[in-house]
This record gives C-alpha cells, structure tokens and sequence, in this order.
C-alpha cells in the first residue's frame, strides 16, 4: 500500500512536467518553437541569433513591420527551426505551386535562388527550398512599394554606358521637415554647387514631401556625378539616394522603407551594382558621418 502512495505522488508531481513537455511538443509541431519576452537591451537580431534564425524570419512570424520597434515585456513567438530541401524542376512546375507543396511563398524561393523572373523555370533546375516558411498567417509588413508609372519612365529614361556605377550610397536629409525646394536651395546657393541638388533621388517623408514618394533628381537625368559624398571620385560613380528624415531621432516611416527597397532594387536592375555595394553614407564617407543616423537599418530594410 505504501509502496503504491509513493507511486502515485511521484506521478502527481511530474503531471506539471509532462503538461509543459507535451505543450512545447505541441508547440513544435504547429510551427511555433517557444515564447520569447524581450527584455532591456535586447533587439529583434539579438533574438533571433539566440534561437538560431534570421531577424527577417522571426519579423515575419510576429507580423512586426518595423524591427527597430519592439517593447520591453512584449511577447513574441519563436518559429520551429525549418528544413531545407532541394527540389528538381519538371515540366510543367511553377514557382507557385513549388511553394504550396513546401508551404511556403513564390517570394522566399525566388529570392533564395537568385531568381529574377519565376515564369523562366527551366525543367532540370535543382531549387534549394525552406520548408514551412508561410505561417499561413497574414502579415502587417508593409506591401513591395508600387513606383507610379511616371515616376518609374523617369528612372529607366536614361541611356546608362556600361560600368558607369559602381555603388549606391543612402542617405538621411538630417532635418524631418526638409522640402526638395528647401534641399535645392541650400545645395545651389548656400554649398554653391552648380547642378544644385546632391542627389540623384531623394523619398520624401509625408511633412513637406510626399511620404513614400520618390523624387528623381536632374543628376540622374542628366547621368552626372553627385556631390554627396566627400570624395570627387566617389562622386563620380556613385548614386545618391537621400530620405528625408533626422533616422537619429526617428526610423524611416514603413512607405519609405518599402519605397527604399523598390528603388534599389530597380536601380541595381538598370546599373548592375552588386548588392554588397549599396552602402550608407557612413561606411563609404572617407570623412567620419553619422549619416543615415544611428536608427537607420540599411540590411534590415532590404532584406524585409
């Protein structure tokens, strides 16, 4: 009899450990590895480097649009670690249908393989494929910006010559309620630069431009150099992108960001810069910057 009661305490005392187990088994098989409350200091990288994915995938998964905005006692939800498969191309494939057999999206697989156009799969292609990246959930990350058509037959105007660029350079204007007008100004008469605004392109931030828009500067029309960088051989070869904005105060608002994205993306279409060359001002200025500000998160906004 005694023997029994001791079984049937050790029992009554592992019923709360083998409850938790059984959820976090439950957890795993629906995707979700565990529970993260973010604490002082910690940022959505540092997170995700400790549970083993990307700062992109754990974004994701939480549906957070903004990386640099997350609260102290927020919980967040941990993705099971995912699989990578190989999957040979057959006759009659589509990216889309790839992705709903591995549950997940036309998007990850396209940008895990370098794949520019999906409608060119060709059959015998070997795709490396992350399983179970589509949570199946929407998503409050801000749409791929839509450049107007009008805005966009002003960036592919030009006749570019081969090599002409060789880096795309980021900047912020310093000032959150900067006009194009007022950056001109400065640049012609105060700076006394004779073809006026520095930049090739400048994204307004919705004060006194508009938010999200992108501006095409005559630099670009005109394929001449910049003069936003501290070097004349720099400026020679490399486009200058300002967002209107103080990023040391503040982050790039989510229609800047997406139009940041799509106009790099465009640019390196026409230029052929590499990826790794699109820099901020700070890490290509042979002069110490702070330029974009200490808030401002290039890879983060590319990557997303």
């Amino acid at each position: 009899m005694l023997t029994q009661l001791a079984k049937g305490k050790r029992a009554a005392a592992y019923a709360p450990v083998l409850a938790v187990l059984a959820l976090l088994w439950l957890g795993q098989a629906l995707g979700q590895a565990a529970s993260h409350t973010i604490r002082k200091g910690e940022t959505l990288g540092a997170i995700a480097k400790k549970y083993g994915i990307t700062a992109s995938a754990l974004a994701a998964h939480n549906g957070i649009s903004n990386p640099n905005r997350i609260n102290v006692g927020q919980k967040i939800n941990i993705p099971a670690k995912s699989v990578t498969v190989t999957h040979t191309v057959r006759t009659g494939d589509t990216l889309s249908a790839i992705a709903k057999k591995y549950n997940t999206t036309t998007s990850a697989i396209a940008r895990a393989n370098g794949i520019s156009d999906p409608r060119k799969l060709k059959p015998g292609q070997t795709l490396k494929i992350t399983k179970g990246t589509n949570s199946g959930s929407k998503s409050t990350r801000p749409k791929p910006a839509y450049i107007p058509a009008d805005t966009l037959s002003k960036i592919n105007r030009p006749r570019i010559r081969r090599g002409r660029w060789k880096h795309i350079v980021i900047h912020h204007s310093g000032d959150n309620t900067n006009s194009i007008q007022g950056m001109e100004h400065y640049h012609r008469r105060v700076r006394r630069m004779e073809n006026g605004l520095a930049y090739h392109f400048v994204i307004g931030n919705g004060v006194n431009t508009g938010d999200g828009k992108i501006y095409v500067g005559d630099r670009w029309r005109r394929q001449i150099r910049g003069g936003h960088v501290a070097s004349t051989a720099l400026n020679e070869i490399a486009i200058g992108i300002c967002l209107v904005g103080n990023f040391d105060q503040r982050v790039p608002t989510s229609k800047q960001r997406s139009s940041l994205k799509a106009l790099v993306a465009r640019l390196r279409a026409r230029t052929n810069v590499p990826y790794k060359e699109v820099r901020t001002h700070r890490h290509i200025n042979p002069k110490p910057t702070a330029c974009p500000g200490r808030r401002f998160n290039l890879r983060s906004i590319l990557n997303s």
